[in-house]
């Protein structure tokens, strides 16, 4: 036998108070994001973007710098050679990948 109060309780998520929601609190969904799920998902952005996009990027900026210091373009160290523009190279779309996550 249940009673009229506990009837109906279930379709209803809990809701903290006005004075309580954080700012994650999404009132359209009236769902309340947690802090965790939000730091799992920026983890898989940025980890998304590094195979997707600064990988590839980098491989093959790598591969056109080392191509133009070959070809005479670009002067390669005369002690190093050609590791630190191809290093260098490497760096800049991680970093820029890094940066559009954030």
């Amino acid at each position: 036998m249940a009673s009229g109060s506990m009837h109906g309780n279930h379709d209803k998520p809990h809701l903290p108070p006005p004075s309580q929601q954080s700012l994650l609190f999404c009132p359209k969904s009236k769902l309340h994001i947690h802090r965790g799920e939000i730091s799992k998902i920026i983890r898989e952005c940025q980890e998304e973007s590094f195979w997707k996009r600064a990988l590839p990027f980098s491989l093959v900026s790598m591969l056109v710098t080392q191509g133009l210091v070959h070809q005479g373009y670009l002067a390669a160290n005369p002690r190093f050679g050609s590791l630190p523009k191809v290093a260098r190279t490497a760096c800049l779309p991680v970093r820029s990948a890094k940066v559009s996550t954030e």
